[in-house]
């Protein structure tokens, strides 16, 4: 059963299941990508201004005294200086006992800020970069997220199965496609991988529309190959665009610029 699941997991019942899980824990899944976008904002300008805190720095023009920066980091001591200021950072602002230890609450909320962007922007990157690895060890964090969130607990049975999967019930080679299938990389380059869900969702768009245009000769047989040749004919249409420079009006969300936004948050919290 665990097998065979590893597997269909990829595809479509995962895209499905998934629908209907936000559904049943009210996700706002309209607005989902807004939501992250403005979240990303907020949790990176914490983290600025937990650095600027950290290096007694005014804004982010100023350079710190506190630790040399050079460009140049092909030696060990220079590396190990910059590790040790980071381990600094991460010792003060996220496994001091102190900091869980206290009535500031604009503190704690901060600090719990930094901890949900800090595991977004993880996310982010293993899958843009593919390192099923690393996305792994994401699902192991993200089941002690879930498991303290009433409502979000069925995601934490799903980060238990996976869990599981990998490390016990599947063999070595089930457990490397497993982790390394969960992301797709559509047009090729580095960092350009999206969840095997989303380019599911993609495909199933195509599909559709694909039977749409069969008319009266819809039958199980004509759906059935329209289904397998789905992605063969999405790269046709591409390829063919490409030759014949035709603009592709929309390919990925789009967002626009955020720095003057981010900046009047910055200078918020730096009041603050």
């Amino acid at each position: 059963m665990y097998k065979k699941q590893s597997v269909r997991e990829n595809g479509t019942l995962a895209y499905f299941r998934e629908k209907r899980q936000r559904r049943n824990v009210g996700v706002d899944v309209k607005h989902y990508e807004d939501c992250k976008q403005f979240f990303v904002s907020v949790g990176k300008c914490y983290l600025i201004e937990a650095l600027l805190e950290f290096f007694e720095l005014e804004n982010t023009a100023d350079k710190p005294t506190c630790l040399l920066i050079h460009k140049d980091l092909s030696t060990e001591e220079v590396k190990q200086k910059y590790v040790n200021a980071i381990d600094k950072i991460v010792q003060e602002y996220f496994l001091s006992t102190s900091l869980f230890q206290n009535d500031d609450g604009i503190l704690n909320y901060a600090v719990n800020i930094l901890h949900y962007y800090l595991l977004l922007v993880d996310i982010k990157d293993a899958v843009s970069t593919g390192n099923g690895d690393y996305l792994a060890t994401i699902h192991k964090q993200m089941l002690l997220h879930f498991i303290s969130n009433p409502g979000f607990n069925a995601y934490a049975i799903e980060m238990l199965i996976n869990a599981m999967q990998n490390e016990v019930l599947l063999s070595e080679a089930e457990a490397h496609q497993s982790k390394f299938a969960a992301t797709a990389n559509w047009h090729g380059g580095y960092g350009k991988n999206v969840e095997i869900d989303l380019f599911q969702e993609n495909r199933n768009r195509d599909i559709k529309e694909m039977i749409k245009s069969m008319g009266s000769n819809r039958t199980d047989k004509a759906i059935g190959r329209a289904s397998k040749a789905s992605s063969g004919i999405r790269q046709i249409i591409e390829a063919f665009d490409k030759q014949s420079g035709v603009h592709v009006s929309s390919s990925s969300h789009n967002h626009r610029v955020s720095d003057e936004d981010e900046g009047e948050i910055c200078a918020d919290l730096r009041s603050v």
